[in-house]
């Protein structure tokens, strides 16, 4: 037990306590009424446990089923937390049985997806009987509201063509327009407007939010003095959202429905508030559909320090922040959605004055402004054609889970690693603190390292200049006397751009130390400075005991740029045998087998000789095939021979490999190869519950595991970057899809549990939808 839980020592009068200070040997009566406290600690805890399960919100996971028995439930399979909310949900949506707002709880509870429930019947096209006209039709007086304009879509009415938000919404889930009767089947995942038709539409995408970070400043131009009488702008400033200069795919943010009047009842999801891409015409200004207050806000920060403070972070999907200075003060700036791939050249029409020009659909901002000195404010040039932002920005973008380094709650910072107290280096670029100083002296240390990055900012590192290091085999390499951990605080996502790969080997290769010499990445992206090309691995050399990347992204490549072309592929790992020593006494010295575990995480082609151990969980290595492409890149293989050789033994638990696979030996279960498997000892080990090519294929024993010829296999997206990047398509085989480990996905996304809330929500539904009604859940991304 980590505390006394009754501390009857402390109780006794003080004279005891005396007395048993003064006996021989000393303090007899607290040892034994310490043995007595820990097991009537044991008993005060259990009793408090007890209590707590009596109640959903408090009790233990498994006292789940037996609530759900109380109050005649059917049991159901799969998170726990979707699990509580759905029994503790139970007696009021049986209250509400059959309601909108009861289909749309008990959606959000079973699958924790954003939901919208649509009546299709509303969707139906209708004729008005002449005599039993509705005034909710539209039309003048004394037919048609007051609140009702000409840009209002009437029921069976005609579609407003010159509101470009409100055809926005056509074929969304908030289409407001009429079609005719589909007579359709309704079983294939698409909306069917009929009478009985119920659509559920789910969000399955989550949307991170990058709180804080700086655009990439892209320049201005100068438009000349506007013409008389308008408001035209005469400066256009652009600006990149994504500080690697990649296209982004903004999102909104998810802002769950308000409660009703009684508490309890919760309204029904708003078109601007579900966590999907953004569009172009809602988040214009003056448009009647538009609300670009839902998408976007503008806020002030004080630079007048050294440190820019008093930034307030919202839930926004887009954010803004401007300095807070005289020139900016008071200005009532303006939005619109527009097509930027041409910048200010493209725009329908010119660019007003404090007008603000958004592309969410590759992340680009164009600011107009009125006068030199708001400009100047804005951005700086620091040299010719270099520029530097003088604002930041916080954007969403969509991806379909933890897989990668995304801007998620973490534990804090670690005070203890291998059982020694860890010396702390935060990193902070806003405080002054860089990641180039923080590797420093690695050499030196006498505990564990932690560096910890407390933004979302762009990190230049050099290893080639960091002192302590050494140049072993024509390269730089870090020297490491203790264990050495790199992570990301909670709700960030740090950016490591690299000049040189990273390579790590202990200080003296025979000290016992280095059986347990640890290097972990958490929840950073690491990328490619231009210098380094995108041939070069990011990671070259792992003479340790272990490296673990855990949520971590080694930047893939193979990311859509903005023409719609594909960028180079570039690989994550190139580790050899031999381990990069020059000395052959080192080499001799050097014992353990390096474990190369990666959790969670997206990387490059792996090229691992097989003097190394891999193992992945839940990640996704990215070679750059698609399902069909050739097999003609490794997505894992041997480093010194890629086509000849084989890598280092495999344990896989859950991962996507897009690309060929060549291992000494395998083991592991819910694999997706989409491109031939080849595994040199295929007589040991077992595979479970994967999809192979069957292209090819030299397989181990398998158990439970499907091949192309006999099951679909589909992807929203194989590009890096896209939001829907690794998803697998509700068109694959259900086997695919639920007889993965634990009956679920194969795969990377297997932990998302997505098969079990499918599953779950049309259990829910034939139990709750009234009689003559039909549900179709759909999933909009």
């Amino acid at each position: 037990m980590s505390s006394t839980r009754v501390p009857l020592y402390a109780r006794l009068p003080e004279i005891y306590r005396i007395r048993d200070a003064e006996q021989t040997p000393p303090d007899q009566l607290r040892a034994f009424l310490a043995a007595v406290e820990q097991a009537f600690g044991a008993v005060h805890e259990n009793i408090e446990a007890l209590y707590q399960d009596f109640f959903i919100d408090t009790c233990d996971d498994w006292v789940v089923p037996y609530i759900a028995d109380l109050l005649g439930t059917t049991h159901l399979k799969g998170d726990p937390r979707t699990l509580r909310a759905d029994v503790a949900d139970t007696i009021a949506l049986r209250r509400r049985k059959g309601t909108l707002s009861a289909m749309e709880r008990l959606a959000a509870n079973l699958t924790g997806w954003p939901c919208r429930c649509v009546e299709l019947f509303q969707r139906l096209e209708w004729s008005q009987h002449l005599n039993h006209q509705r005034p909710d039709a539209g039309g003048l007086p004394p037919y048609g509201l007051p609140s009702l304009t000409r840009f209002s879509v009437p029921r069976g009415g005609t579609v407003p063509v010159r509101d470009p938000a409100m055809c926005s919404l056509l074929g969304t889930p908030f289409d407001p327009f009429s079609y005719m009767p589909d007579v359709k089947r309704a079983d294939d995942a698409a909306v069917h407007v009929n009478l009985p038709n119920l659509a559920i539409f789910l969000w399955r995408l989550e949307a991170y939010r990058l709180g804080l970070t700086v655009p990439l400043a892209k320049g201005f131009t100068n438009l000349g003095p506007p013409p008389s009488g308008t408001h035209n702008a005469r400066f256009a400033l652009r600006f990149d959202l994504d500080p690697l200069d990649r296209p982004v795919r903004l999102f909104n943010t998810y802002r769950r429905p308000p409660p009703g009047a009684t508490g309890e009842v919760e309204t029904l999801t708003a078109p601007d508030a579900v966590p999907g891409p953004m569009l172009d015409a809602r988040l214009t200004s003056g448009s009647e559909a538009g609300n670009p207050s839902a998408y976007v806000r503008i806020d002030a920060f004080d630079n007048s320090g050294s440190t820019p403070t008093g930034f307030d972070l919202g839930d926004d999907g887009l954010q803004l922040y401007f300095p807070d200075v005289v020139e900016l003060d008071d200005i009532a700036w303006t939005f619109r959605g527009d097509n930027l791939c041409a910048w200010e050249a493209g725009l329908r029409r010119p660019l007003q004055a404090h007008e603000i020009v958004i592309d969410p659909d590759i992340g680009r901002l164009l600011i107009g402004v009125a006068v030199a000195a708001e400009r100047d404010e804005l951005i700086t040039e620091i040299s010719p054609g270099v520029f530097r932002p003088e604002i930041f920005v916080g954007y969403s973008y969509g991806a379909v889970g933890p897989v990668g380094a995304h801007p998620i709650s973490r534990p804090n910072t670690p005070t203890e690693f291998g059982g020694e107290v860890v010396a702390e280096r935060h990193v902070s670029t806003l405080a002054g603190s860089t990641l180039q100083d923080a590797f420093s002296n690695l050499h030196n240390a006498t505990s564990p390292i932690v560096i910890e990055i407390e933004d979302s900012l762009v990190h230049r590192l050099d290893p080639t200049v960091i002192p302590g290091s050494i140049v072993e085999a024509g390269a730089s390499t870090l020297r490491l006397n203790r264990s050495l951990v790199i992570r990301a605080s909670g709700d960030q996502r740090p950016i490591i751009e690299l000049t040189a790969p990273l390579r790590f080997r202990p200080v003296i290769p025979g000290d016992p130390s280095v059986a347990n010499l640890v290097v972990r990445f958490e929840g950073v992206f690491l990328t490619r400075a231009t210098t380094m090309g995108a041939s070069a691995p990011l990671i070259a050399r792992a003479a340790i005991a272990r490296l673990e990347l855990d949520g971590c992204t080694l930047d893939p490549g193979g990311y859509r740029l903005r023409n719609g072309s594909r960028a180079p592929l570039s690989p994550a790992l190139d580790l050899r045998n031999g381990f990069g020593f020059a000395s052959d006494d080192d080499l001799d010295a050097f014992e353990p087998t390096p474990d190369i575990i990666i959790q969670r995480t997206i990387a490059g082609a792996l090229l691992v000789d097989d003097r190394y151990r891999l193992i992945l969980e839940s990640s996704i290595i990215d070679a750059g095939r698609d399902v069909g492409d050739p097999p003609d890149a490794f997505a894992v293989t041997s480093a010194t021979d890629p086509a000849g050789a084989y890598a280092a033994p495999l344990d896989v638990r859950g991962a996507h490999f897009f690309g060929r696979v060549r291992a000494t030996e395998i083991i592991g279960s819910g694999g997706l190869f989409v491109h031939r498997l080849e595994v040199w000892n295929h007589q040991r080990g077992c595979i479970k519950f994967s999809y192979f090519s069957g292209d090819g294929d030299r397989l181990p024993p398998h158990f439970a595991c499907v091949f192309a010829t006999q099951a679909v296999l589909a992807f929203t997206s194989t590009w890096f970057g896209d939001p829907g990047y690794g998803q697998l398509s509700r068109s694959c085989d259900f086997r695919v899809l639920s007889r993965g480990p634990g009956d679920d996905a194969m795969g990377a996304f297997g932990f998302l549990l997505e098969a079990h809330k499918w599953i779950n929500l049309g259990i829910r539904l034939r139990e709750f939808m009234p009689v003559g009604l039909r549900p179709l859940p759909i999933a909009v991304t």
